[in-house]
């Protein structure tokens, strides 16, 4: 009788951060985690901190466009694409606290070899296989693919390349880490 009000306030935790949509960002982890095939350590994705900054092209059409034209930006479009850089820098925390609850509740697996960025991976689980294979997520699966053309190493490449290409490349300042 005492566990469900712990489980319940827990689940209020993790649900309602200030300015943090985290159910968005679980299921746009865990959309990423199975596009890039990483359901092994020999797979896993580099450096969590990635899903900060891929997160909103996932999530919107517009917003992928921006990351996946070679044709020069304009000035609102540059203005959209460092407001998305500034809302990934700030959600980092967000990310890192997700990464950790899905670490502990034994859905993704994660490793930090020495002072590299950390290594996850999903494991094998029928209850997000059943999520992820909804169709409701096949909008962000596509998306993720058409983003995969432009940046075929997306699951191994560094965070500075991957900043580099979605946001300095396009004339966006990039700063933090």
């Amino acid at each position: 009788m005492n566990e469900r009000p712990d489980r319940e306030a827990a689940k209020r935790r993790i649900m309602f951060v200030a300015g943090e949509d985290f159910y968005f960002l679980t299921y746009t982890l865990l959309v990423l985690l199975r596009e890039l095939k990483a359901a092994s350590a020999e797979r896993a994705l580099v450096d969590s901190r990635k899903l900060s900054y891929v997160a909103d092209f996932l999530s919107s059409d517009a917003d992928l466009q921006l990351a996946v034209t070679s044709a020069p930006l304009s000035s609102s479009a540059r203005s959209r694409l460092a407001l998305l850089y500034d809302r990934a820098v700030s959600r980092r925390i967000a990310v890192e606290r997700l990464v950790e609850a899905l670490a502990t509740r034994g859905l993704i697996q994660v490793s930090r070899p020495s002072f590299d960025a950390d290594r996850v991976h999903l494991v094998e689980n029928a209850e997000v296989a059943k999520l992820l294979d909804d169709p409701r997520y096949s909008a962000e699966a596509a998306r993720l693919k058409a983003l995969r053309k432009n940046m075929p190493l997306l699951r191994t490449m560094t965070l500075e390349t991957l900043k580099e290409r979605l946001f300095a490349e396009r004339g966006v300042r990039t700063w933090g880490d």
